[in-house]
């Protein structure tokens, strides 16, 4: 008689050494489960942001998904008490010792952004200023306030190291919370869309930052380049 053994297959989680293509996929195989759980997980949510009273608000959730072995961090947010609360989540990846948290767009346009341990810490201490807070609660902080990005060309007189990081770092962000520096960049696949990434380094408050930037990023406002939502 022949035995024929079953091996399970493992999970394909995200890893550092995924292309863009493999991790995009990878995320949005997953958004089905994400919002079944982050939708089962509201009603309890909304009883404790209540429950809290003071705003704004916010609950988050550490959930590893079984099938693809993914973490994480689905959380709610409500900015005041007559408001919405709103509900979301954002993927946690770990190349070593390092920490990333992740989010992905879900319209046409595929775009990932990346915050580094680096840029969650800067946020936290110039703009939150709350040395309390932990990384997964700086994450949401900055993704819930800072929903609308206008892009900005970063020259020399925006950060004086432009040239030591290349063609990629020739734009940033302006948010509604001050400016995001970035790394950009994309990868083109023959019969695919291109997917965009965005890696968040370093964020600076306007306040902050000298007369010389904060003229040039008006420059390229006064120019007319369009708000995005993400």
């Amino acid at each position: 008689m022949n035995y024929v053994f079953f091996v399970p297959l493992q999970p394909i989680m995200i890893v550092a050494n995924m292309n863009l293509h493999e991790v995009y996929a990878n995320l949005m195989a997953d958004k089905s489960k994400l919002d079944w759980k982050r939708d089962a997980l509201f009603p309890k949510a909304a009883k404790e942001l209540l429950r809290q009273g003071e705003f704004p608000v916010w609950v988050t959730c550490d959930y590893k998904l079984p099938s693809s072995n993914n973490q994480y961090i689905i959380y709610f947010y409500a900015e005041q008490p007559q408001g919405p609360i709103l509900g979301d989540y954002l993927c946690v990846m770990f190349d070593g010792s390092k920490r990333f948290v992740i989010k992905w767009t879900k319209t046409t346009v595929p775009e990932i952004h990346v915050l580094t341990s680096h840029f969650l810490q800067r946020y936290k201490e110039r703009f939150l200023m709350n040395p309390d807070m932990n990384a997964d609660e700086v994450a949401v902080r900055y993704f819930t306030r800072n929903r609308d990005l206008r892009p900005i060309a970063v020259d020399e007189r925006v950060s004086k190291r432009i040239a030591e990081y290349g063609e990629y770092a020739g734009e940033g962000f302006l948010v509604r919370d001050g400016f995001c520096f970035k790394l950009s960049g994309e990868e083109k696949m023959e019969g695919e869309t291109p997917i965009r990434i965005s890696f968040f380094t370093t964020f600076m408050p306007l306040s902050e930052m000298s007369d010389t930037q904060r003229d040039a990023i008006y420059e390229e406002c006064v120019k007319g380049a369009s708000m995005v939502v993400f």
